[in-house]
This record gives structure tokens, C-alpha cells and sequence, in this order.
């Protein structure tokens, strides 16, 4: 059974800043001539700590940005970030090279051969948790009943194993008390900045 998996495309503006982006690494040799523009495009969302504890998982979650993987085979493999907050216009951030582009092309290709993914439909997205530094390929259904699914990059508890699915709301139960914590944390931290400033 091949894979169902949905990848939604990005906007005419943010097409058009990663050809540009990509156009003037060229020009100043640091990407080489003959890279397709033809790219493998993933939205990037970011949670907050709050929205974590709150309970309000990913609907809270906000489009930041794009990564578009181009190249393989023969040809090494870049990865091409593209900003793409609402409101804001769109512009290429970082060209990022081997190794680091090859392992996230390979772990994409993981993700496209999951089990789940051949047996039901999804939108491939990806999610970060800034304040934690985490993340994980979120697998957004597209089927009534069927839940979500995240796929950690790295493994952050026994109960998260990394680059296996699991559903995302175990994986957002795992990082709740991490968040409850790092919340905690600054909340003291600000605390005593408060009381040496009074003093």
C-alpha cells in the first residue's frame, strides 16, 4: 500500500521568497548551479508552553515558517528555510547544508513510510516547542476518528521513543510536565528579580 500522506503547498509568496533565497545563494556561491527548484515543502507550527498546560494542544499552534528540502541522489542535499508569520512578508532565513539537510530528508522519508501513513490519510506538518527545544513531525488527520499523530525527533521520555508515532495527545501528556516546570522555573526566577530589584 503506498503512502496517503498530504503535504499542503505553500503560498505563491513563500514560493516566490525561496526561489529568490535560493537564486542569490547561487550568485554568491554558496549553493551550487543546477539545483531543481522543484522542492519538498513542509509548514513548521510552534506551541507554546501555556497552551500545553492549558490543555489546548495543537489548535493553538501558530505557523512560523516553511522548510523546503531540495536536492539528493548525486546531488547534495540542502535545506532552504522560509519565514511565514501571517502578516508579515516572507523571506528566505538559512540555507542549511549536509549532513544535517541528508538527515532530515532521510527522517522525512521515514515519516512517509510509517504504517499509519499507508493505512490512513494525513497532512504532514511540523511542530516545535521553542521554550523545550523540541520537536516533532506532526501528522495531522484527515479522517473522522482517527487522531493525530506526532513522530519526536529525539527521544525525551521512555514513553516517547524517537522517530515512532505515537498520538498526539500522549505525546503533548509527556511534555506537559516538562512545560508545568520550565513555567514554574521562570516564574520563580522572575520572582527573585523582583525581590533584588525592591531590595
Amino acid at each position: 500500500m503506498t503512502s496517503r500522506l498530504k503535504k499542503s503547498p505553500p503560498s505563491r509568496a513563500i514560493l516566490r521568497a525561496f526561489h529568490e533565497g535560493l537564486e542569490e545563494m547561487v550568485e554568491l556561491g554558496r549553493a551550487p548551479e543546477g539545483l531543481s527548484k522543484q522542492a519538498d515543502a513542509q509548514q513548521i507550527f510552534t506551541l507554546s508552553l501555556s497552551a500545553i498546560v492549558d490543555g489546548k494542544g495543537v489548535k493553538e499552534a501558530q505557523p512560523v515558517a516553511w522548510d523546503f528540502l531540495i536536492g539528493g541522489g548525486s546531488i547534495p542535499t540542502f535545506l532552504v528555510a522560509v519565514s511565514g508569520v501571517r502578516g508579515k512578508k516572507p523571506k528566505m532565513t538559512s540555507l542549511t547544508r549536509e549532513p544535517m539537510a541528508a538527515q532530515a530528508a532521510e527522517a522525512t522519508s521515514h515519516v512517509e513510510n510509517l504504517p499509519h501513513v499507508r493505512q490512513h490519510r494525513y497532512d504532514l506538518r511540523r511542530l516545535r516547542i521553542p521554550a523545550l527545544s523540541l520537536g516533532a513531525f506532526w501528522l495531522r488527520s484527515l479522517e473522522k476518528g482517527v487522531p493525530d499523530l506526532a513522530v519526536p525527533y529525539h527521544a525525551i521520555h521512555d514513553k516517547l521513543k524517537s522517530m515512532q508515532a505515537c498520538p498526539m495527545d500522549e505525546f503533548l501528556a509527556v511534555v506537559r510536565p516538562i512545560a508545568e516546570k520550565r513555567l514554574a522555573d521562570e516564574a520563580a526566577l522572575r520572582r527573585k528579580a523582583k525581590a533584588s530589584t525592591c531590595g
